[in-house]
C-alpha cells in the first residue's frame, strides 16, 4: 500500500512538472505570437475586459459540453457523476499538453475511471474524439470547397489537379456523407470485427461499438457540434477585440479551413501556438493587413482554452488516486 502511494505520488509530480516546463517553456519563447506586442495585448483586454471575460466563460461552457459528451460515453462501462467527468476532462487537457497530438488526454481521463476497465475507456474516449474530429473535418471541407472564393488563384489551381470545380464539390459532399454515415453506424464495427476469429480473445474491446446505437452516436456527434461553434464564436469574438475587422461569412470560411489544417498536423498542445498562429496569419492576412491583432487573438485564444484549462487540471492531477480501490 505504502508502494502505491508511494508510486501515486511520483507519478503526480512527473505530470505537474512536465505541463508546467512546457508551459513556461512556450510562454518564454521568442516565437512569432510571443513577440508581437504585448503591450498592446495588454491594453485591448483592460479596454475589453467584460468581452475578454465572456470569452473565458465561454471556455467553461466548451469545456462542459465536451464532459457532458464524454459522461453519455463512459455510463455505458461505469456510472460516473457529471463531477466527475468534469475533472477527468480537466486531468486530460493537463496530461495532453505535453505528448503529441494529445494522446496523453485518454490517459488523463481513465485516471478518473474507478472501477471499469482503463481500456475499454480509453476506447470509449476515442469514440468521442473521433465525433470531433469528424466535425472538424465536415466543417474544414465546407469552408474549404468555400476559400476559393477569397482566393481566386487557388480555384484556377485546383481546376488543374482535380479537373473541375463541381467535381470537387461532389467529391467533398460524398465524404461528408460517408464520414457521418460510418460514424453513425459505428456499431456495424463490432459485428465485422467479430468475424475474425484471430480477435475472439479481445472480444471485451471489440465490442465496444456496439455498445451505442444510432441516437448516441447523433447525441455525440451533435454535443462535438457545439463545442465547435461555441470555440469559433469566442475566436471570433477576439478577432474584433483586437481589430482585426472581418465579416463573418469570411471568418467562418477561413477558421474552419484553419481548424481543419491544425487538425492533421501533428503537434504537442501547448507548443501548438506556433503552428496555429502560422495557419491563422496565412489565412487571415487574405481579408486584412492588422497582423498584430491576428496574431494576439490567436495567442489569447490559446491561453484561454489550453493553458487556463491545463492549469485548472493540475489542482485535479494532484487530487487523483491513480490505484485503484480493492
Amino acid at each position: 500500500m505504502r508502494i502505491k502511494k508511494t508510486l501515486g505520488f511520483l507519478i503526480k509530480v512527473l505530470i505537474v512538472l512536465l505541463a508546467l516546463f512546457f508551459l513556461y517553456k512556450q510562454l518564454i519563447s521568442k516565437g512569432d505570437v510571443i513577440s508581437t506586442d504585448l503591450n498592446k495585448i495588454r491594453v485591448n483586454i483592460r479596454e475589453n475586459f467584460l468581452t475578454i471575460l465572456l470569452v473565458v466563460l465561454m471556455m467553461f461552457v466548451n469545456w462542459f459540453l465536451e464532459a457532458l459528451k464524454w459522461r453519455t460515453l463512459i455510463y455505458k462501462i461505469e456510472k460516473i457523476s457529471l463531477n466527475q467527468s468534469i475533472k477527468a476532462v480537466f486531468a486530460g487537457i493537463t496530461v495532453s499538453s505535453f505528448t503529441p497530438n494529445r494522446v496523453g488526454e485518454y490517459a488523463g481521463r481513465v485516471f478518473c475511471i474507478q472501477k471499469a476497465d482503463k481500456v475499454q475507456a480509453v476506447l470509449i474516449t476515442v469514440i468521442g474524439s473521433m465525433a470531433q474530429l469528424i466535425t472538424t473535418i465536415i466543417f474544414g471541407l465546407l469552408g474549404f470547397l468555400l476559400l476559393p472564393n477569397l482566393m481566386p488563384d487557388f480555384k484556377i489551381l485546383l481546376s488543374d489537379f482535380v479537373f473541375s470545380y463541381p467535381l470537387m464539390v461532389f467529391v467533398v459532399i460524398l465524404l461528408i456523407v460517408l464520414l457521418i454515415t460510418l460514424f453513425l453506424n459505428a456499431s456495424v464495427f463490432s459485428v465485422i470485427l467479430s468475424k475474425f476469429k484471430f480477435l475472439n480473445k479481445y472480444s471485451k474491446y471489440n465490442e465496444i461499438f456496439s455498445f451505442y446505437n444510432y441516437f448516441d452516436l447523433l447525441e455525440t456527434l451533435l454535443y462535438s457540434i457545439a463545442r465547435y461553434f461555441v470555440f469559433t464564436t469566442q475566436f471570433f469574438i477576439l478577432l474584433h477585440v483586437f481589430d482585426v475587422n472581418v465579416s463573418y461569412i469570411d471568418f467562418l470560411i477561413l477558421t474552419t479551413t484553419m481548424l481543419f489544417v491544425i487538425s492533421i498536423i501533428p503537434t504537442i498542445a501547448i507548443a501548438e501556438i506556433s503552428t496555429r498562429s502560422s495557419v491563422a496569419l496565412f489565412l487571415f492576412t487574405l481579408v486584412s493587413n492588422n497582423v498584430t491583432g491576428i496574431l494576439s487573438a490567436t495567442f489569447v485564444m490559446w491561453f484561454i482554452n489550453l493553458v487556463l484549462p491545463a492549469l485548472i487540471g493540475i489542482g485535479v492531477i494532484l487530487t487523483l488516486n491513480f490505484f485503484r480501490n480493492k
